[in-house]
């Protein structure tokens, strides 16, 4: 989504590492947008569903029993 029409905005800093915030000026600079356009850019992207989710039965309290879990790893 390309925002073409003025919004509010609010300015914010943040700190990136340097290989990540290369990464961003270069896509920015081939898409001819600025750093912040392509940042809002990605950030309003609906993730793409996981093609494999649904097909694993995840036990919902898995983290309260992970020492169980892992005890009876050992074998």
């Amino acid at each position: 989504m390309v925002h073409t029409e003025a919004m509010a905005t609010e300015r914010r800093t943040i700190s990136l590492p340097p290989a990540l915030a290369a990464r961003l000026d270069r896509e920015a600079m081939r898409r001819n947008i600025s750093f912040s356009g392509l940042v809002t850019e990605l950030l309003e992207r609906q993730p793409e569903p996981l093609p494999y989710a649904g097909l694993i039965e995840d036990d919902d309290d898995l983290s309260l029993r992970v020492e169980q879990v892992l005890a009876g790893l050992d074998g």
